[in-house]
């Protein structure tokens, strides 16, 4: 849906075409409704098909087709491809023509989601923050009008909630309620039940002023919809006359209540949802809402002005029930707990109860980060549970349903530390997890210790005390200051709650890992929790473990291994064991980085990344670009008892560690599996073997970049280089992350590329200090036949195309001999199919077993990896290998187009005595622009295009877009010449 439409024609058809293209490619749709999505994927993808073909047939439209694949959310891409495609539909015969109006068609009826482009619809203006709404939101329930009593029926209005981000869900909340306060109902009263269920009250003392009634109950596991809305129905005491269930996300118009309550008087019909379609606005059409709802104070927002993806038939969003129906039916079910299955099933039920009904209403849904819609198996949340089948009982509603857990507060003093400067490794996180929003404790950490026989919980409490005192990074806050940088400071008091986890003695494991889960299952919200949530499990009141879930932007791995070895020290010999000193703490860090000892070695890690930058290829993916699988990111874990025997033999014979070994194994098939000759790779790095950093509890992580050049040599030729670089970086990778972030740009505008560095591993393995001798008696072979691989992960979104990483399991079944590596490929499936990890990861596994046996020629192992099923991509002639880079001349051509909309150009490949070069002719009049404007808009475009590069040469024609010749060489060679050159600034 695109807004206001032409009845007939091209042009309307070119639309739809296009709409498809974005409905196939764009990640907000699959986001919006995971079993929508699996309803109407494949229809997405047939027309999808159909307009590629299409737009091939001209260089034009298949450059702005290439363009909106890249960044299907952008409105002008979208109407871009809808021109090129009206011209060629108008000039093709009738038939093909009238064949693809009817496949759009038929389509349109089948589809379940669909794609809203409003024709005013520009994007640009910045939403109003959570601050912005609270002040427009002081005394909005004092200007609600006031008069006498009515006598009309009386609303009541309940509104879940949950936000686990403190940001997003938070604003929509404080916009759905302004608009609640600004409705021309005046027949009766409106009352406003807001009920919040988390681990304590985060929005209470914003919410209570805006709701007649704020709600809280206890309930740190995944959101019970279901539960928290009944809540708010047990809690209307007054039984009004009728009840809407509205989410939080929803922006209601000013007639909202007035039209939905003259519906369920006039007809009397039960219940009705009253939206046909619900339309989910994308950011920008977010800002356009909120400003205008909101701090305009307008009646709605019109449609031609949003974007969004459009739901048809959505359960819920706005439930309109007579109240006596909704107890009746014992409100919804409680037993769905996460996404999902809740609003059908309340449905379904009040339409067995009476008569239910839909109206076809604009339903705005406002953005937010959406939660994760399936379990790690790919299940969903609530399979198990059949429709209907909830009947409900005198206790539904009830408060006590989740019990709070038992606390035992562990209660500090100290120095306080005035708010200071992040570690690089801090902030190397923080920036990581402000990225990932709601889904950031995919980073949490964790730390589990056995706890001696005849131990007391009063002693391990003081064990645990003793940490806290030790350490400022358990007391510490992550405060942003006005200019948005992070700061973080130590309090002089405090308290931090440690969970008492009772068990049986055959549980306690079982109760540790479900409890461990549920602390990892929350994103840190450090600003205003402390980055430890410490568990005792307790048997017969004695503790029997303790774990401890960190947050990764204080602490990282090394610092994990630290606390371990104290705390076990402490739990051993008792809380006033003596441990090493002085007490490294993360404030004092930060302090020397930012000095001039700090500069200097930022400047040494600065040089040797530059390094990498100028000789590593833009990316590791250059494409095709595949379809995605329905989560796009996927993780799979391999255990071979193999590989980790390969890995010594290799390791030994190389005298090297194994860890330098594993990623020469996985270039190898990483090259092989992406077609490319240098494969480059982000690497994480502890620094702990610096002494000043060996025990300090925080975050001392830094990256490095680390090229490996798989063409020719041996292997062990390959180990050897990776071993030179690994050793270099180790010395020269700590830095100041946002200027590495600088420099990255800058180069990449040096080379006119797009530096991808999205490709990481990560080896965690225990005792990698300490080489465990191989067994030359094992058998390779048979070693093998125990390899097991199996999905354990995904995710709709990740900052990383591909993430290597490896740990050690001890009593892996597996391994006859203990402890086994196993290693994990978590693939971005639009770059990396998911059917081929599988392969992929064998792959490793057959590079290490044929290398261990003897040092192969690098081709050999290569034939080795293409021997498991791993496939190169195909690739035609047509594609380049320039400056390190593969990159088809379609693909720049088509970011050109992109990052020059109104200025047409024409881009060649020339044969020059050092090898291809690409040139831009480029019409363009304006004496104002030169080659280095258009070069920066070029390089700005590249990210939405994997395999383009910038123009080496522009070319600049003082003629209009009109007089523009298209992909006429000869023709742009006539032309006359304002100015030319590479549009490059001079390498510093």
């Amino acid at each position: 849906m695109t807004g206001p439409r032409p009845a007939d024609g091209a042009d309307r058809l070119a639309r739809r075409l296009a709409d498809y293209t974005v409905l196939a490619h764009d990640p907000a749709v699959p986001a919006a409704t995971a079993g929508y999505w699996e309803l109407s994927r494949a229809a997405f993808a047939a027309v999808d098909g159909r307009t590629r073909a299409v737009a091939e047939t001209a260089p034009g439209a298949r450059a702005a087709y290439t363009a909106l694949v890249a960044a299907p959310a952008d409105p002008q891409r979208h109407r871009a491809l809808a021109e090129r495609l009206t011209a060629l539909l108008d000039s093709s015969p009738e038939p093909e023509r009238a064949a693809l109006a009817a496949l759009t068609a038929r389509t349109d009826g089948e589809i379940w989601l669909d794609h809203h482009l409003g024709d005013r619809h520009a994007p640009g203006a910045a939403a109003p923050d959570t601050a912005a709404l609270r002040a427009l939101a002081a005394g909005a329930r004092d200007r609600r009008p006031q008069g006498p009593p009515a006598d009309g029926p009386s609303v009541h209005v309940v509104v879940p909630f949950r936000d686990r981000t403190r940001g997003g869900r938070t604003r929509n909340l404080l916009a759905c309620l302004l608009a609640l306060h600004d409705q021309d109902y005046r027949d009766g009263p409106i009352r406003i039940t807001v009920v919040e269920t988390d681990d304590r009250p985060y929005a209470r003392e914003l919410l209570e002023p805006l709701a007649d009634r704020y709600l809280f109950a206890a309930h740190e596991g995944r959101f019970n919809k279901s539960w928290t809305v009944n809540l708010g129905l047990a809690a209307d005491r007054d039984r009004s006359t009728l009840t809407c269930v509205l989410d939080a996300d929803i922006l209601a118009d000013r007639s909202f209540v007035r039209r939905n309550v003259r519906r369920l008087t006039e007809v009397g019909h039960t219940a009705h949802v009253c939206c046909d379609r619900s339309l989910s606005l994308d950011a920008p059409a977010t800002a356009t809402a909120l400003t205008r709802r909101c701090v305009h104070g307008e009646p709605d927002v019109p449609l031609d002005l949003l974007r969004g993806v459009l739901l048809r038939e959505p359960p819920g969003g706005a439930l309109w029930a007579r109240t006596g129906a909704l107890h009746r039916i014992g409100g919804f079910d409680e037993r769905f707990e996460g996404w999902g299955g809740e609003d059908e099933d309340v449905v379904r039920r009040l339409a067995e109860d009476g008569e239910l009904r839909r109206f076809d209403d604009p339903l705005l849904h406002l953005d937010h980060p959406r939660p994760a819609m399936r379990t790690d198996r790919d299940l969903p949340f609530n399979a198990h549970l059949r429709p209907g089948s909830w009947t409900g009982t005198d206790d539904y509603g009830d408060p006590h349903k989740y019990a709070p857990h038992r606390y035992a507060p562990l209660a500090f003093t100290g120095t306080p530390r005035p708010p200071g400067p992040l570690m690089w490794g801090q902030r190397l996180l923080w920036n990581d997890s402000r990225w990932m929003g709601e889904e950031a404790h995919y980073f949490n950490l964790h730390v589990t210790v056995p706890v001696p026989p005849g131990r007391d919980l009063p002693t391990a409490l003081a064990c645990l005390g003793r940490l806290v005192h030790r350490h400022e990074a358990f007391r510490t806050r992550v405060v942003t200051a006005p200019d948005g940088t992070p700061r973080q400071e130590v309090p002089a008091a405090g308290t931090v709650e440690v969970l008492i986890a009772p068990a049986d003695p055959d549980t306690a494991d079982e109760v540790l890992d479900r409890h461990r889960a549920r602390l990892l299952g929350r994103t840190f919200a450090l600003d205003e929790e402390w980055p430890v949530r410490p568990c005792v499990v307790t048997v017969d009141g004695a503790p029997a473990r303790i774990t401890l879930v960190l947050s990764h932007v204080l602490v990282d791995g090394g610092a994990a291994a630290v606390l371990t070895g104290e705390l076990a020290a402490l739990l051993a010999d008792g809380p006033s064991a003596e441990l090493p000193e002085p007490v490294p703490q993360p404030l004092d860090r930060a302090a020397y980085e930012t000095a001039e000892a700090g500069r200097k070695l930022s400047e040494a890690g600065l040089a040797r990344t530059a390094a990498h930058l100028r000789a590593m290829p833009q990316t590791n993916f250059p494409g095709p670009l595949l379809p995605p699988d329905r989560y796009r990111f996927r993780r799979m874990e391999m255990c071979s008892p193999a590989l980790t025997e390969a890995l010594r033999r290799i390791a030994a014979r190389h005298r090297t560690g194994t860890s330098a070994v594993l990623l020469a194994a996985v270039a190898v098939a990483l090259a092989t599996a992406t077609g490319n000759r240098t494969v480059a790779f982000k690497t994480v790095l502890g620094n702990r073997v610096f002494p000043e950093l060996t025990r300090l509890v925080g975050n001392a992580l830094s990256n490095a970049v680390v090229p490996a050049e798989t063409g020719d040599g041996t292997f062990g030729e390959l180990v050897r280089a990776v071993v030179r670089s690994s050793m270099g970086n180790l010395l020269h990778s700590q830095c100041d992350p946002d200027a590495r972030d600088a420099l990255t740009a800058r180069i990449g505008l040096e080379r006119g590329v797009h530096l991808n560095l999205s490709t990481f591993f990560n080896d965690v393995r225990a005792g990698l200090d300490q080489p465990v001798a191989p067994r030359p008696e094992l058998d390779l072979a048979a070693l093998s036949e125990r390899t097991r691989t199996d999905w354990i992960g995904a995710w709709e979104r990740q900052d990383a195309t591909f993430f290597f990483h490896s740990r050690t399991v001890a009593d892996c079944p597996s391994d006859p001999t203990g402890a086994c590596d196993h290693v994990y490929a978590m693939v971005d499936t639009a770059h990396l199919a998911g059917d081929r990890t599988d392969p992929l990861l064998r792959a490793v596994e057959r590079i290490a077993v044929r290398a261990a046996e003897h040092d192969l020629p690098l081709p050999d192992l290569t034939a080795t990896a293409l021997a498991t099923g791993l496939t190169p991509p195909d690739r035609g002639p047509e594609w380049l290998h320039l400056d390190h880079c593969a990159v088809h001349p379609a693909d720049v051509r088509a970011a050109v187009a992109a990052a020059l909309p109104d200025r047409p150009a024409g881009v060649f490949v020339e044969d020059t005595p050092d090898g291809h070069r690409l040139v831009a002719h480029v019409a363009c009049a304006d004496d104002a622009v030169g080659p280095a404007d258009l070069h920066r808009a070029v390089v700005a475009a590249l990210p939405g295009f994997p395999a383009a590069v910038a123009p080496h040469h522009y070319v600049l024609h003082p003629v209009t877009a009109t007089a523009a010749p298209g992909p006429d060489r000869e023709a742009w060679e006539r032309l006359p010449v304002r100015t030319s050159g590479s549009g490059r600034p001079a390498p510093h």
